[in-house]
């Protein structure tokens, strides 16, 4: 990969001659040939001697103006409508869906509040190379923004038409840097697309904040508290502005009204809209085919590594239209696969592998005869699946697995089965409730396993947690409060047998998960199960896995 051009290559460029070394500039960046110890925001030069080094390369095919100001950091109507549809800020998300956001946010909290909401920032897997951003989960929802380093800055105001004023905080478009990083959405983008009442430079963010900051601490003690997330919760980045304002505020003795922002905003985010809920609906279909091209895929010596990437590749492919691969087709079929990502790392354990809960080296080849448990799920649109499957390598259950995964299924479907506001149960009681349904399924399959055993061995995790633009989602969202109509959840039930006599020697070594994403309904025949595309049924995995044999 190509790297920024040292300082003293610039300077030595210039005296050497501009116009013969923008001519080799530009051959050597489109070859691929430049290299450097230097990291791109290292590029500083005068703008005089950056624009006329870098004038060739950066101008439009018809104008002198650079060829990224065209482009945005994200995908826009204007330049993606097959996949942002007009009025849309983000795929599937209106400008008036975000606006409801902050309309709710701002009514939630006391008066005279300023909410700080913080981007996630760039991280690095080495010197240089960096890892594939990811925004973070609330202040993309409360504005759709999709780049590093950035702030928005929430204020109650009784004044404005919207009651609120929203600033933010951005990199400025910058050819110079631009070139090498990518392009940027800029600052009046914040405005004109976002929904920014006014944007500023982040640079600017340190004096502006201090601005604001000694304005808060003139108002009563009641109408200025300040929402933010200054420290790390649930091993979430700080970024250097939060860092700023956590100083600016002791500094101004206002830490007795600083509150936390995030619960606030995952209170809102627990309740998915039903555009939100049709956008998780892609995410399981596009997870669900996956999950049916590595059941016919799988077969003894195949190694966990390639059926992962067999999957992956599967959830990209799934979102390109078969016509829209052929030139001559004439049609209007788009390639949505740019919106996919896996949501997490995955899960691919062959045979005893499974007895880790989360283990993910994915190294080893799978063997005839073993069970592979399989936990993985695409992200579409910044939003979440999440599905476990367990099937055998070779396509047959033998005796022993056909009963415990039946055993496992049972409870699960007795578990969907309670996710609906008229049940009246919480997360816990229906994990309360599946320990004692386990109890009662493997005692008829030759355990004698109390509860106790459930909890503490065989079956010692959650049966849910809540999902959505997160895989665990909405964290300090309670999960022992009632279920609520268009919450999202897992049910996800499993049995891990150890190698111990007090089990039965025809489970020991076997690990089953079987885990859907649920849409919670007002009664039971309003539950959605968005991942149901999978196979599941013992039935169904077999047929799935012979239909290889006879393709």
């Amino acid at each position: 990969m190509t790297t920024a051009l040292p300082r003293l290559v610039v300077r030595r460029n210039i005296v050497a001659g501009v116009r013969q070394r923008q001519k080799q500039l530009c051959a050597c960046v489109f070859r691929g040939t430049l290299k450097s110890q230097q990291p791109a925001s290292l590029l500083h030069t005068s703008r005089a001697s950056s624009n006329s080094i870098l004038s060739t390369l950066l101008q439009t095919a018809k104008t002198k103006d650079p060829i990224t100001t065209q482009w945005h950091g994200q995908p826009t109507h204007e330049e993606r409508p097959d996949l942002v549809r007009k009025n849309e800020v983000t795929p599937g998300i209106t400008k008036e869906e975000y606006e409801t956001r902050r309309q709710n946010l701002v009514s939630a909290l006391p008066k005279g509040s300023t909410a700080f909401v913080f981007s996630s920032g760039t991280f690095f897997v080495s010197p240089h190379v960096f890892h594939g951003f990811r925004q973070n989960s609330d202040f993309y929802y409360l504005t759709g923004w999709n780049e590093p380093d950035s702030v928005a800055v929430i204020q109650q105001n009784s004044h404005a038409s919207r009651g609120y004023t929203l600033t933010m905080f951005v990199n400025p478009k910058d050819p110079e840097k631009e070139v090498w990083e990518g392009p940027r959405n800029g600052i009046s983008a914040a405005v004109s697309m976002f929904g920014a009442d006014e944007a500023w430079p982040i640079d600017e963010f340190s004096r502006r904040a201090a601005d604001l900051v000694a304005r808060i601490g003139d108002k009563p003690a009641d109408e200025g508290y300040v929402y933010a997330d200054l420290d790390s919760h649930n091993d979430m980045w700080v970024s250097p502005q939060c860092k700023e304002l956590k100083r600016l505020l002791k500094r101004d003795n206002l830490g007795a009204r600083i509150r936390r922002l995030s619960p606030a905003v995952q209170k809102l985010r627990l309740i998915k809209s039903d555009a939100e809920v049709s956008l998780m609906r892609e995410a399981g279909r596009v997870s669900g085919m996956a999950f049916t091209e590595i059941i016919r895929e799988s077969a003894p010596g195949m190694n966990e590594s390639m059926l992962q990437s067999v999957f992956e590749h599967a959830c990209k492919r799934t979102l390109v239209d078969k016509a829209s691969s052929s030139s001559s087709s004439g049609g209007t079929a788009v390639d949505r696969s740019a919106l996919t990502r896996p949501a997490y790392v995955p899960v691919f354990a062959s045979g005893e592998h499974a007895l880790c809960m989360h283990y993910v080296l994915n190294s080893a080849p799978m063997r005839g005869g073993d069970l592979v448990l399989v936990d993985a799920g695409a992200e579409y649109a910044s939003y979440a699946s999440d599905i476990t499957r367990t099937f055998p390598v070779n396509g047959r259950f033998t005796d022993a697995q056909r009963d415990l995964y039946s055993a496992v299924l049972s409870v699960q479907q007795q578990m969907i089965s309670l996710c609906c506001v008229d049940s009246g149960y919480s997360l816990n009681e229906i994990h309360r409730r599946s320990t004692q349904a386990m109890v009662t399924e493997l005692k008829q399959i030759g355990f004698h396993a109390s509860a106790r055993d459930i909890d503490d061995r065989l079956y010692p995790h959650h049966i849910s947690h809540y999902l959505g633009m997160d895989v665990h989602d909405t964290v300090d969202m309670s999960r022992s409060q009632l279920l609520k109509k268009n919450m999202v959840v897992t049910v996800e039930p499993g049995i891990y047998v150890p190698y111990d006599d007090r089990f039965p020697k025809a489970f020991q070594g076997m690990g089953i998960r079987i885990e859907d994403d649920i849409v919670v309904g007002q009664s039971i025949d309003g539950i959605q199960n968005l991942t149901a595309l999978a196979p599941k049924t013992v039935e169904d995995i077999e047929a799935c896995a012979a239909a290889r044999q006879t393709k």
